[in-house]
């Protein structure tokens, strides 16, 4: 009998009277007065009808909405062993999103206030933990120099471009237990023989590269060598990456790109002695036949493994406490995703049998086809953290990517940085993000649920979010850069895509179809001028040494970079002819 009536309660999860009473024993006609007016001022059995004090708020919070199911100490449900792992964010996580994608609780109900006192109750007084309201403070003990090399223009016959594909590669650094990401970072290149026509070289000349000191022995510091061959099937040397590229060597010439370009160099943000550096500097040299050195550049190959997991799922940074995956935040992730999904991934790990999480994932980053049933990658990550993510506008973002101001990497250093623009400006808010990866896959089980409660801000309705695809539908300059004019006051490039791959900031070129967007203006999120709070010009380096300017090559009027005269007319776009006339940008760089 007492079977029978346990089976029958969780048969009616969430309510007591489907779709009238919830096992709260609050009405669901109920939800939106109390989210408005609070649980505690409408509730007959508590003498506590405000938050006044967040413990014994949360407390009787906790006995309202939270006791009917979940004991404390108690011999079923025990409500500790289910939040053993959450720090206050991620209880307050649970919280936001409890209801929504998991049908079988019913959703918290209460102010926003209400709210953060039962996060403070359960992370207090039941896991005895501190409250840490957002991701840590990451002290920078030390901003890394940057040495500009020479250029003198009366004598110099070439150019070299350098650039990182991506303006931040990131590393999930947790290979014993999973892998999103390997280090995997690409730099790309363009050689210009300087003269009144300019001219891209191709032929005759080898472009190497090679890695700052302190960096040249990444296997020492990450353990992805020790699992390539169970996670990638291929067993690699000791410092070379998954493209045979290793810390130093030479570019490949691609021709479909018109750049020179060493795929997957596999460094990481760990120096063999000092702190953490996100941004380790490569020197890059073109020779000819001879081996005559033709011209010397340096660029950065910006990679973080501050992945903010350990914000909501626990646990502590694996690399002097700044960045890195640890294993038990990776761990608390694999038994949740084996929770959620009915897979095993845990104790496959523990077997010494990780998972590349693209194995059953598609993701058009990396080419992963996937399993045909499942949403692609970016699709599952943005779709259902979407709905837990209870912070708004570019701190949601800062959550999980290394892009918090305050953090160890700080990756949003561009010129739209400086000019107070977030990640929603071009991405949209979490929740629109997210949208539009679902609609781009509404046909495959699971988008309609991760979808249901998410509501854009932007537009009107789900109905208007764009849909599109990771990696290859982004923000499109021209979408606020209009005939290359300075955008409108309060720009928005949200929900108007590039077409595909080809239209891609990182794969654009000028208009006379040779030289890469890149090449001149820097890479995404790091756009010329960047501000790099870790190291002053240190994602600057090409301007400073060729024009002296931290702006984009061959701006404010400085085209003898490369046509070695003053260009009457603009050549590579609309709008080149001028200077830059922003005063936030001359306050921040006064040249």
């Amino acid at each position: 009998m007492a079977g029978f009536e346990y089976t029958r309660e969780v048969a009616r999860k969430p309510y007591i009277i489907s779709g009238y009473m919830y096992s709260t024993a609050i009405k669901s006609s109920e939800a939106e007065k109390l989210n408005e007016a609070g649980v505690l001022t409408n509730a007959k059995w508590t003498p506590v009808k405000e938050v006044s004090d967040p413990i014994q708020a949360g407390r009787e919070l906790f006995n309202l909405q939270c006791l009917s199911c979940h004991t404390i100490d108690g011999i079923r449900n025990d409500i500790k062993d289910k939040v053993a792992m959450y720090p206050y964010m991620g209880v307050m996580a649970q919280l936001h999103g409890q209801g929504k994608v998991q049908g079988y609780m019913p959703p918290f109900l209460g102010t926003e206030a209400e709210k953060q006192a039962l996060a403070v109750f359960i992370t207090k007084e039941i896991n005895h933990y501190d409250i840490q309201t957002q991701p840590e403070p990451y002290q920078v003990s030390q901003r890394f120099d940057t040495d500009i090399p020479t250029f003198n223009p009366s004598n110099e016959k070439y150019v070299l471009l350098a650039w990182n594909d991506l303006g931040m590669h990131c590393i999930s650094d947790c290979d014993p237990w999973f892998v999103i990401l390997p280090p995997a970072n690409t730099l790309e290149a363009q050689l210009i023989k300087r003269g009144e026509t300019p001219e891209v070289v191709t032929e005759g000349v080898e472009l190497s590269y090679y890695v700052e000191p302190g960096f040249e022995n990444p296997s020492a510091h990450s353990k992805f060598w020790t699992h390539s061959l169970s996670i990638f099937g291929a067993e690699l040397e000791d410092n070379i990456g998954l493209a045979g590229k290793g810390m130093s060597g030479t570019f490949d010439l691609d021709e479909s790109e018109i750049s020179y370009i060493a795929h997957m160099i596999p460094v990481v943000p760990y120096p063999d002695e000092g702190p953490y550096n996100p941004y380790p500097l490569f020197t890059v040299q073109a020779r000819d036949s001879s081996g005559a050195v033709l011209a010397t550049t340096r660029a950065v190959a910006p990679t973080s493994t501050e992945m903010g997991c350990r914000n909501c799922h626990g646990g502590e940074w694996a690399w002097q406490n700044s960045a890195g995956v640890s294993g038990e935040t990776a761990a608390n992730i694999l038994k949740a995703h084996d929770r959620l999904s009915g897979t095993d991934l845990h104790k496959k790990a523990l077997k010494g049998e990780p998972k590349l999480c693209q194995s059953c994932h598609a993701d058009p980053a990396v080419g992963a086809e996937g399993k045909e049933e499942l949403l692609n990658l970016s699709t599952a990550i943005h779709g259902w953290h979407a709905n837990y993510m209870y912070v708004t506008g570019g701190d949601a973002c800062a959550m999980c990517h290394p892009a918090h101001r305050l953090g160890s990497t700080r990756c949003l250093r561009s010129l739209h940085a400086s000019l107070e623009l977030e990640c929603v400006d071009c991405h949209g808010s979490m929740q629109e993000h997210a949208l539009g990866l679902l609609r781009g896959q509404q046909h495959k089980k699971g988008a309609a649920r991760l979808a249901k409660h998410l509501q854009p801000s932007q537009v009107a309705s789900t109905e208007e979010v764009n849909p599109r695809l990771p990696w290859m539908n982004e923000p499109d300059c021209l979408t606020c850069h209009v005939d290359y004019e300075t955008p409108a006051t309060n720009p928005s490039a949200y929900n108007q895509w590039t077409s595909d791959g080809s239209e891609l900031f990182r794969k654009r070129t000028g208009d006379e179809g040779s030289v890469r967007c890149q090449a001149c203006h820097g890479s995404p999120h790091a756009i010329y001028p960047a501000d790099n709070k870790l190291g002053y010009q240190r994602d600057n380096i090409q301007p400073m040494q060729y024009s002296g300017m931290p702006y984009a090559v061959g701006s404010n009027l400085s085209c003898q970079v490369c046509h070695i005269q003053p260009m009457e007319f603009a050549v590579h776009h609309e709008n080149m002819e001028r200077m830059v006339k922003n005063d936030r940008l001359k306050e921040i760089w006064p040249f």
